[in-house]
């Protein structure tokens, strides 16, 4: 068996309804994945027939007999010549020509026949074609093409079909035959094959072996005459050698066929050779594609068996028939030989068959193609008893004489001579229990077929299919439920035979149809087909048409119960067996099993389950092949207006399609609903346990309780599927195109997307209704029309889609709409009133469309406090859990399922927003908006946003809301929130706040603020830090909290901290940035600048280095206090240097005025400004320019940078004692000071001699200041030194002086230094007058 696993119940979190349309979608799919012919024969050969259960069973039976009518018997006696006969099924006349005399008998009315005698010519061939578009009138549906030896003229065809008559069906319908005085010659040649195509070409070949065409048109051209017939096959040179003289002529053809979707011509000549010509891709080309001379040794080669019986019958093709790309995309042509065999051929080529890819998909457009070939044999099925063949022991193959045949959708009938008098038709179909059973155990199975003979009466003229068979698929199991069976007419000369093919469903009503039913025969046939495929059937027969049930016999319908009740199994718990390993061993016990494989697999991890019944299995198989010829279909579309400017939304599916599945729904509704033993007594059918196990009666009623809650929710859907019908057949009664036009452009299109299944199964679907039932009122509120009647309607026809809220909306919007019409006053406000009462109770049900219809109402009256409550009891009803607030809390992440509700939510706010929009003047101020509700946050957000987008920012603090503080917090964070929050605490008086957010947007990258923006804040967060710990001093609590005053002072004391050390880097970073745009070329660094607040580190390693700002380097190392002396040195060096050797700048005179210059920006940093290490720099410049040096220069340079005197004298003295001259130098520089102050001038480079005239001059400075302003005020009169601020003690200590210029008269005086001694001296001696 192909699978033996019951349907696993979903353990899911789902709604029932859900479960439901799982099943039936899980079906669905199940029933589309059943092989193609293709997918089946791909192999090379194969010769698989099935033995039919019953034994009896016919592949197809032969419903009745047509006899000729008596009239039509006479006309043959008058036979002089010659007589055709075939079938037109397109208008269900069979045809018949006696010598010039064509007769179309009606055979479903049996003596009714049309005769056309208006020439003279013997007939030899009739075809009914397809008119050419814009030829005929729309009356002519079809085209009659005559061919005598002489003419070929065309006839007209009206066609009306007939309406259902009595139990054989459709009646013929009615034909007029119209004269188009269309024709051309036929020059003698006698046309043996007639085809057309679907857009109107028509295609002849002749006894003469030429093909031709017949060209036509509505009138005659100025150079083309109104028909033609044009010779395809001719060459140029024919036309120029005469016919007595030609050479052979070419083989004539027997039979054509036309493949219309792949542009394909197949031709059969009476060699048994095909060609195929291309038609082009719009059709209009006849190009020779391929042409197989050797078909018999190509199928002898992949079927050695092919060859059985040749030299008895030479090989001969008895027809072509074209396999379309629905049936098979891989196969194109079936060629049923003369033996009954039947040859598959493709062009494709082999690799692309077996790989189907785009380039043989359906949807591809036509190709020229590049292969012709057989790619399978199939054998024709033994007209021997097997048992016979066996006794015979090892004969050949006995090959059939077929001279007719017909294959449409993998059946085939061929008409094999039995005798002179009766033919046998060899019927055979594709066995899908089978396939199903193979596909089960491999995925890639063989063709498998039940066969059968059915004897006819008469020598078999043509076979058709009466009725469209597109759509029926290869397994009979799926279309039982939702298409009638095939019926065939077959024509002989006695009448025609109508066959009806016979589906295993009907295998099973002549089952159960016999008197006495035998369980052994039911298992066999249970055992081939499975226990839900069974039961399936079962449903298929009791919920038949009430036409079908008027002849459907009690035996069955109550052997069909009988069935469902007693064998249909129960719901029982199941191990998940190893794979392969079947769950139960008798078909009729325990777990429903098929071979559709519509059931769960017997495969898995060991485990239990619950396997529900065979009959719940079979109702489910049952609703979805009921259901699928509309579930996956659009049921609703947008087209195009009438005037092409708009779109309106039509009815998807057609409404003879709905109502024929809303016909079948109702019967098996009306089934369940009387037979109360749906569900079977649980006691009595007590399922069956393993030996020694032992279930506890709660597991059996877990087991029950599981079958019951998906019978219900099958039975809900098929509910809902009724109704939904009857809502879209009330739709198209009520003109939805017309209705449509005032439904939104969007919602109309997001209309236009609702599938049939949506509709019935998701809250999508049924508020699509809504809106649909919504514009409906609409519609006939306008037109001042009552919607008591639709409301009743919609109550009795469509109760579960319009609940008892629709009712409170449509009389709220009555209500509107009344006070709309009344004036102004009591009566107006009262109806208002009454409306907000009924919607606000129901608002959770209201779409967004909805609530915006309703509050312009609401707004037309001035009730714009009625559009508040109304909108905020929507956006509260439509999440009762507060799933919005929580989704924006989590970030709002993707595909969450809370989005729907928040949107929603946000919409409802806009309704409100948009009101105050056109209000602004009434509602814009402080006193209307704290009055506003204060329960929902994110209406509060909503609000704020449209309040600082309309530059209303400094309504926030008025409003006094304490939502405002949460939301100017809110991510994401802008620069304006983020300037309204420390405005607010500003405003609030909460400065330690302002100061930490202050802070925050100086150190953020996210706002773009520029580093001079930066700056600011961090000045006014200063600012703000100062007065919060003067308040928290004073008494007054600055931050939110419980926190003790000192744990506030040290907090803001490190905030505090924090931004002074985070100033003063900025301001380097800023003098960075303006060295760099001052250098001109280096924009994208200055820009960097801006971006963010960098470290120390960062800006000397990034910037300042790199760039060679040495000035911005000594600001860092102030900055960051670095302690790297040789480092500090080197940077003063090379600053100094710099200007030194700039020869466009003065020399010493430069470098003192560079020291100038940094010394007050960077003095008293000893990181930064080294006092000593600068004075050492400087005297060794100096030494470097003794031309341009005087005595006083590096003392005047350090007390110019804002050293104070103390200082520069503290570290010239440093310097001095360090460079003492010894007695060997002072012997060689004896003399050199005596010369006078020219002659020392030019001895400069003794650098002890260079700081005791520095520290004598700055001493000679000091006095001389000292003498000006008063010693009070410039000298510290003690000896104290100032501190190391350098503050106000600016002074000199005189007394170190005293005696540091002593020291230095003494060495000079050991140095014989005359003139240095004189003036240290006279310095001196002014220092001792200050004292």
């Amino acid at each position: 068996m192909a699978n033996t696993g019951g349907t696993v119940v979903d353990s899911e979190t789902t709604t029932p309804i859900s479960k439901a349309a799982r099943l039936v979608e899980t079906n669905i799919q199940s029933d589309s994945k059943f092989p193609t012919i293709a997918d089946l024969l791909h192999a090379s050969s194969s010769v698989e027939y099935e033995q039919a259960i019953p034994s009896d069973w016919q592949v197809v039976t032969q419903q009745r007999l047509i006899p000729l009518p008596d009239a039509l018997f006479e006309q043959y006696d008058l036979l002089e010549c010659r007589c055709f006969m075939g079938l037109f099924p397109e208008i269900k006349r069979a045809w018949i020509t006696v010598d010039h005399r064509l007769f179309l008998w009606n055979y479903e009315e049996e003596s009714d026949f049309y005769s056309f005698e208006d020439q003279e010519q013997i007939i030899v061939s009739v075809a009914l074609v397809q008119p050419k578009p814009g030829v005929f009138v729309d009356t002519i549906r079809h085209v009659l093409v005559v061919a005598t030896p002489l003419e070929v003229f065309l006839l007209g065809v009206g066609y009306e079909p007939g309406k259902v008559s009595g139990a054989r069906g459709n009646g013929g319908g009615e034909v007029a035959l119209y004269a188009t005085q269309i024709s051309v010659p036929a020059d003698g040649v006698a046309m043996t094959s007639i085809v057309g195509t679907a857009d109107g070409r028509v295609f002849m070949s002749g006894n003469d072996g030429a093909l031709y065409e017949f060209v036509y048109q509505s009138e005659d051209g100025w150079l083309t005459k109104k028909a033609k017939k044009i010779n395809l096959t001719s060459t140029l040179a024919s036309y120029f050698v005469p016919t007595f003289l030609g050479t052979r002529r070419d083989t004539p053809a027997l039979s054509m066929a036309v493949d219309d979707q792949r542009k394909l011509l197949y031709v059969l000549m009476q060699d048994s050779s095909i060609k195929v010509f291309w038609l082009g891709v719009q059709g209009n080309e006849f190009v020779l594609a391929h042409h197989h001379k050797t078909i018999a040794n190509s199928a002898a080669l992949l079927c050695p068996q092919f060859n059985e019986g040749s030299d008895v019958a030479p090989f001969e093709i008895a027809s072509i028939h074209v396999i379309p790309p629905s049936e098979a995309r891989t196969l194109n042509l079936v060629v049923i030989t003369s033996g009954g065999c039947r040859l598959y051929f493709s062009t494709v080529k082999r690799m692309q068959r077996f790989y189907e890819t785009g380039a043989v998909a359906a949807s591809s457009p036509p190709a020229q193609p590049e292969v012709f070939e057989i790619v399978h044999v199939r054998l024709p099925p033994e007209t021997q008893p097997t048992l016979a063949r066996t006794m015979q022991g090892r004969v050949p193959r006995q090959m059939l004489k077929v001279h007719t045949a017909f294959y449409h959708n993998g059946t085939s009938l061929l008409a094999h001579t039995w005798n002179e008098d009766h033919d046998s038709i060899i019927g055979a179909a594709p066995a899908c229990a089978q396939i199903l059973a193979r596909v089960a155990r491999q995925p890639r199975t063989t063709l498998a077929e039940n066969s059968s003979i059915t004897r006819v009466e008469g020598r078999t003229w043509a076979i058709a299919e009466i009725g469209s068979a597109d759509g029926q698929g290869l397994n009979d199991l799926v279309t039982a439920a939702s298409m009638p069976s095939r019926t065939f007419a077959v024509l002989t000369n006695v009448g025609v035979s109508i066959l009806e093919k016979q589906r295993p469903v009907d295998m099973l009503r002549s089952l159960i149809a016999r008197p006495a039913l035998q369980d052994s025969q039911l298992k066999e046939f249970v055992s081939l087909y499975g226990l839900d495929e069974t039961c399936a059937m079962c449903y298929t027969l009791l919920c038949a048409s009430e036409f079908s049930q008027a002849y459907l016999d009690m035996q069955v319908a109550n052997a069909a119960r009988q069935i469902l009740f007693e064998y249909g199994g129960v719901p029982h718990f199941v191990e998940t067996p190893a794979f392969g390993t079947a769950l139960t061993a008798d078909p009729l016990v325990g777990a429903g099993t098929g071979a559709s494989g519509n059931s769960a697999s017997g495969a898995g991890v060991l485990g239990e389950r619950i396997a529900l019944s065979g009959r719940h299995n079979g109702l489910a198989i049952y609703l979805a092949r009921t259901l699928q010829p509309v579930w996956g279909q659009l049921a609703t579309v947008a087209k195009a207006g009438e005037r092409g400017n708009s779109t309106r939304l039509h009815i998807g599916i057609s409404i003879a399609e709905l109502v024929d599945v809303q016909d079948k729904l109702r019967r098996l509704q009306h089934f369940i609903n009387n037979n109360q033993r749906f569900i079977p007594d649980q006691i009595n059918q007590m399922p069956l346990q393993p030996a020694g196990s032992a279930r506890s009666t709660v597991d059996v009623t877990s087991c029950w309780n599981a079958e019951a809650a998906s019978l219900a929710s099958l039975y809900d859907l098929m509910v809902h599927a009724v109704e939904a019908v009857s809502f879209l057949c009330l739709m198209s009664d009520f003109n939805l195109p017309v209705i449509s036009e005032s439904v939104p452009d969007a919602q109309r299109q997001k209309l236009a997307g609702i599938q049939f299944s949506q509709l019935v199964c998701t809250d999508a679907g049924k508020q699509s209704c809504r809106d649909l039932i919504l514009a409906l009122i609409n519609s006939q509120i306008k037109q001042d029309m009552s919607i008591d009647s639709i409301s009743d309607v919609l109550s009795k026809r469509c109760s579960t889609m319009f609940s008892s809220s629709d009712v409170s909306l449509y009389k709220a919007l009555e209500a509107l709409k009344q006070a709309s019409e009344s004036e102004e006053g009591t009566d107006a406000r009262d109806l208002a009133s009454s409306a907000l009462t009924l919607l606000t109770d129901i608002a959770g049900a209201l779409s967004i469309e909805q609530l915006r219809e309703i509050c312009n109402s609401f707004e037309q009256l001035g009730q714009l406090n009625a559009i508040i409550t109304l909108a905020l009891a929507c956006a509260a009803q439509s999440d009762p859990h507060g799933d919005a607030y929580k989704f924006w809390g989590d970030g709002a992440p993707e595909n969450d399922p809370r989005e729907s509700v928040y949107n929603k939510r946000i919409e409802c706010y806009r309704c409100i927003i948009s009101v105050m929009e056109k209000h602004r003047s009434s509602v814009l101020n402080a006193n209307s908006l704290s009055k506003l509700p204060g329960a929902d946050v994110l209406f509060h957000f909503a609000l704020y946003d449209w309040l600082l987008d309309n530059d209303q920012s400094s309504l926030l603090f008025q409003i006094r809301s304490p939502h405002v503080e949460q939301y100017l917090n809110l991510e994401p964070r802008t620069l304006e929130k983020c300037d309204m929050l420390w405005h607010y605490y500003v405003h609030e008086n909460r400065f330690g706040n302002a100061a930490v957010v202050q802070r925050q947007m100086a150190c953020t990258q996210d706002f773009g603020i520029n580093l001079a923006g930066r700056i600011e804040y961090l000045s006014l967060s200063i600012s703000n830090a100062k007065i919060a710990i003067d308040m928290v001093r004073g008494g007054q609590t600055h931050m939110a909290g419980e926190v003790s005053e000192e744990d506030q002072i040290n907090e803001l004391a490190m905030i505090l901290r924090d931004n002074e050390d985070q100033l003063e880097v900025a301001q380097v970073q800023l003098e960075i940035q303006q060295q760099l745009r001052n250098l001109g070329g280096h924009e994208t660094l200055a820009g960097a600048l801006d971006r963010r607040l960098f470290t120390v580190t960062e800006l000397y390693e990034k910037f300042a280095e790199p760039m060679k700002m040495w000035d911005a380097a000594l600001l860092i190392f102030k900055a960051s206090n670095h302690d790297d002396p040789q480092m500090v040195e080197g940077v003063w060096r090379t600053i100094l240097r710099t200007v030194l050797d700039d020869q466009q700048k003065t020399g010493l005179l430069a470098v003192a005025s560079k020291v100038a210059q940094l010394g007050p920006r960077l003095y008293p940093s000893p990181a930064a400004f080294p006092l000593t290490t600068v004075a050492k720099i400087l005297l060794d410049l100096a030494q470097e320019r003794p031309a341009e040096y005087t005595f006083g220069y590096i003392s005047d340079a350090l007390v110019q940078a804002g050293v104070p005197y103390w200082a520069v004298f503290e570290a010239l003295n440093s310097l001095y004692t360090k460079s003492v001259p010894t007695k060997t130098t002072t012997a060689m520089t004896k003399g050199r000071f005596g010369g006078g102050i020219g002659d020392m001038r030019s001895n400069t480079n003794d650098v002890s001699v260079m700081l005791a005239r520095e520290v004598a001059a700055l001493a000679s400075r000091f006095v001389e200041i000292s003498k000006g302003t008063g010693i009070s005020s410039l000298a510290d009169p003690l000896n104290t030194m100032a501190d190391e601020s350098g503050s106000s003690e600016n002074g000199l200590p005189v007394n170190d002086v005293d005696q540091a210029l002593s020291q230095y008269i003494v060495n000079a005086t050991l140095h014989e230094n005359v003139q240095l001694k004189n003036e240290l001296q006279r310095v001196q001696e002014n220092i001792r007058l200050i004292l």
